[in-house]
């Protein structure tokens, strides 16, 4: 059962629901997707099969590979610290469900600000130029975004070490990075498969592949982004790229601010409607 600062909560999110989803863009931008899909649609269709795969297995493995780390670990534990001073009993991921909705929101909050900032540096780096930071630029923007979505899994008690959850925050981070006109449908089809699953579950029993052909406008479009920044490089201010540098950070900042709020909504209701059941 809900109490009423759960009840506001949802309400909260269903209206956001309907603001952020009806928002389905203006002539430009659909035209601008329409464009990238043509650029897409025009390579092999062998090769697009194979970029699927390829890019599916590069999410995974770097999933996997952010959970291998020290770095992983001192997030639990830091996450833990954080719930401990609202609840002493929190021992372990899963008792992150134990805190209101309001706590839990406010260390949702705290660490989607810190993913920000390094998608902030990571951007402004990019913009700087090198080779080096130029060939890292997606592969970093994906990890630091999916590592985004892991912490608002982790935050509302979802624990990674499980398989099924593993390959729902690669849907979700799938999902919140598609234009947004496509996003609605493949909410709602994320939101019933979280309502059928079994929270012991322990291993994954859906559909395994994460990337759709939708969702390859990514690459394309980081693609275009590299080559303006490439141009507004040129520019210099007292020896520095000013206008790539700042460029390079509001491209990457407002790709996790997507990705941070669009995350943040769906577990925080997935969490909700667990809650009622």
């Amino acid at each position: 059962m809900y109490n009423s600062r759960e009840e506001q909560a949802l309400e909260d999110i269903k209206r956001w629901e309907a603001t952020y989803f009806e928002e389905v863009g203006t002539d430009f931008s659909l035209t601008y997707h329409k464009w990238m899909n043509q650029a897409y649609a025009a390579v092999d269709h062998r090769w697009r099969g194979k970029l699927l795969t390829i890019t599916d297995n590069v999410l995974f493995h770097v999933q996997s590979a952010i959970q291998q780390t020290r770095y992983e670990k001192q997030t639990v534990e830091y996450l833990l610290t954080e719930a401990r001073i609202f609840n002493n009993n929190i021992s372990e991921i899963r008792d992150m469900k134990e805190l209101s909705i309001d706590q839990l929101r406010f260390i949702a909050r705290k660490q989607l600000a810190k993913q920000r900032l390094v998608s902030l540096g990571q951007g402004s780096l990019t913009g700087m130029g090198g080779l080096l930071f130029t060939v890292a630029d997606l592969p970093l923007l994906l990890a630091i975004n999916l590592r985004t979505v892991q912490r608002v899994a982790m935050t509302y008690g979802y624990d990674l070490r499980k398989p099924y959850e593993m390959m729902f925050v690669l849907k979700v981070f799938h999902m919140v990075s598609l234009p947004r006109h496509l996003q609605q449908e493949v909410w709602g089809e994320l939101e019933k498969e979280a309502a059928s699953a079994d929270e012991e579950w322990l291993f994954y029993d859906g559909e395994e592949d994460v990337v759709s052909h939708a969702w390859m406008q990514r690459p394309l479009q980081n693609i275009i982004k590299l080559f303006l920044l490439s141009v507004l490089r040129k520019k210099v201010v007292q020896g520095l790229p000013v206008f790539g540098i700042f460029a390079g950070a509001a491209f990457n900042y407002q790709f996790t601010k997507q990705i941070a709020e669009g995350a943040h909504q769906f577990y925080q209701k997935r969490h909700l409607l667990e809650k009622l059941r």
